[in-house]
């Protein structure tokens, strides 16, 4: 918008104006790079954004993948354990009942 109005200032004001000229097109030039830069910026942000939400989606996949044979061998070790525990409930249970029915 200042570009606009040194542009219409430049062309009013007759010789100034002619040397004004350059210097009015070098800030609509200016104006026109600082745009072009804010819009490439903005068009990396957007990648940017893109790349690393499909980045978590790929590593959240990936851990449900890998999560599933921990869960399947927790469950195999939790049994096991569980199951250690009542064989050794079981034999405590016949040492007491040897001790006390020998008699």
């Amino acid at each position: 918008m200042a570009a606009v109005i040194l542009l219409a200032l430049a062309g009013s004001a007759g010789p100034a104006g002619a040397q004004a000229r350059p210097a009015a097109d070098s800030v609509a030039d200016g104006a026109r790079k600082v745009v072009q830069g804010v819009q490439e910026t903005a068009k990396g942000i957007g990648k940017t954004l893109a790349d690393g939400a499909t980045e978590v989606e790929q590593r959240a996949k990936a851990a449900g993948a890998q999560s599933r044979p921990v869960v399947e061998k927790l469950e195999k070790s939790a049994q096991g354990f569980g199951e250690s525990i009542w064989d050794g409930m079981k034999s405590v249970g016949r040492s007491v009942q040897k001790f006390f029915t020998r008699g």
